[in-house]
């Protein structure tokens, strides 16, 4: 087991305990500001050698946590909030995926914030995290909020959808005291509840494209699994290095996730985005900056991903960018 799992615990913060919360709990929370302090606009990237850079959402937007595309590849929707927009909670936003054009909002109003938006099949609908529960909501935004069962063990988070509408999560158990970490489980279910099972531990689940297994993370190495709960596969097995948030290529034959690895192999205070084949070999870094890229995404386009990277002095901005790669 991995000593300090601190690129978890980030994340876990983000994705479990900033949902239960308020906006000024994320105020107060120092990690937040991990992503953005000091700015990070010291470009390390080699947009000549690695392919085009572009920065997707809008300059005055900032996003949180995990978004998703379209299945047209035609936009995205992220959780997070727009200058202007009025909003004390993070809610859903849809933008295009080329970057041109304003933030349409999708949801609003509530008691918690919004996260984990994934499209159904078909587009029509668009399902998402709110106060520890899983939530369904058209593309547009009308119709009103549907709650989603979930596993029933009173806190549910980081749903995706896949290619045959079918619901992968998590849930946490909670330790008995401080002295007891808490526990991340796995579980998937069709788009009303029904068929629910346990896969397994884990955490950040992503379906392959055809739905036939999923890739996850857990205790800062990367597995990927069947989608009935067969051939448990480990795709990295580093001791000190962390690999987090996997996502497969839109072919299915690679894998992008974000990783604290430096040039030198050993752990570095920067986490950037990696890929490799579907089997866990041929690792290759995809960016290079003194920041936290995180959240990657790979799709025909190339890999979009979510940073704090050239900001204006004083900024806590997120945002989503493009690395366009073949």
């Amino acid at each position: 087991m991995k000593k300090t799992k601190k690129f978890l615990n980030y994340f876990v913060f983000f994705a479990v305990i900033i949902s239960l919360s308020s906006c000024s709990f994320i105020k107060a929370n120092k990690s937040y500001e991990f992503a953005s302090k000091g700015g990070f606009t010291r470009e390390l990237d080699a947009p000549a050698e690695r392919g085009k850079l572009i920065r997707i959402s809008p300059e005055e937007s900032h996003a949180m946590y995990r978004f998703c595309i379209s299945p047209d590849g035609n936009h995205i929707v992220y959780s997070g909030s727009q200058a202007g927009g009025g909003d004390k909670l993070l809610q859903l936003w849809k933008i295009p995926s080329r970057g041109i054009g304003s933030p349409i909002k999708i949801t609003s109003g509530g008691y918690s914030n919004t996260y984990s938006p994934s499209y159904t099949k078909e587009g029509k609908y668009i399902v998402f995290e709110s106060g520890g529960k899983l939530w369904r909501v058209r593309n547009d935004g009308a119709g009103g909020k549907m709650v989603i069962p979930g596993s029933g063990t009173g806190h549910d988070f980081g749903p995706e959808v896949s290619s045959d509408d079918k619901l992968v999560f998590c849930s946490i158990q909670k330790g008995a005291n401080r002295f007891i970490e808490d526990k991340y489980f796995i579980w998937t279910s069709n788009l009303d509840g029904g068929e629910l099972t346990q896969i397994r531990e884990g955490l950040y689940p992503r379906w392959s494209p055809n739905g036939s297994s999923i890739v996850f993370q857990h205790d800062g190495e990367i597995w990927k699994i069947n989608s009935d709960g067969t051939n448990l596969t480990q795709l990295t097995n580093t001791s000190d290095i962390e690999e987090s948030l996997p996502s497969y290529s839109y072919n299915g034959e690679n894998i992008v996730y974000t990783s604290n690895e430096g040039k030198d192999g050993k752990p570095s205070k920067d986490w950037n985005i990696w890929t490799m084949k579907e089997d866990g070999s041929e690792k290759t870094q995809q960016t290079e900056l003194q920041a936290w890229d995180s959240w990657p995404l790979w799709s025909s386009g190339g890999i979009y991903f979510l940073s704090g990277r050239a900001q204006k002095k004083g900024e806590s901005n997120q945002r989503i960018w493009l690395l366009k790669i073949q």
